[in-house]
């Protein structure tokens, strides 16, 4: 959100930066995977609800949620340029927060193990 809002303010070559393919399709990219994030999360919600074993989905989730987060936050500092380490542009406090996310409850590799022992067990 905060790099699309970025973009629509920030001009370069005369025009927002958004107008700029590179960004725009950068900008595509990171909703299409924070959307798909979401919906594994909600996945997983749904089958925990549903009183159905929701470990393989909720590792799913975690470890693609996470992944995402450390990406988009990457790109936003990027679409930022110089100003995305800036501690008034909030992105780069979001990159920090974002790596921790794949790490505190069971780090990427855990969720992988679970995973791949899930997926080989059908």
């Amino acid at each position: 959100e905060l790099a699309l809002a970025y973009s629509k303010e920030r001009k370069a070559f005369g025009k927002e930066i958004h107008k700029h393919q590179a960004i725009s399709f950068k900008l595509a990219d990171m909703a299409t995977q924070i959307e798909a994030a979401r919906l594994l999360c909600l996945k997983a919600a749904a089958l925990k609800d549903a009183g159905e074993n929701y470990d393989l989905a909720s590792s799913m989730a975690k470890l693609y949620a996470s992944d995402v987060a450390m990406k988009q936050t990457v790109e936003a500092v990027q679409i930022h340029g110089g100003y995305g380490f800036v501690k008034e542009y909030h992105v780069e406090r979001l990159m920090r927060d974002a790596k921790i996310t794949q790490i505190y409850e069971g780090t990427s590799e855990v969720q992988k193990i679970v995973i791949s022992r899930a997926v080989l067990a059908d």
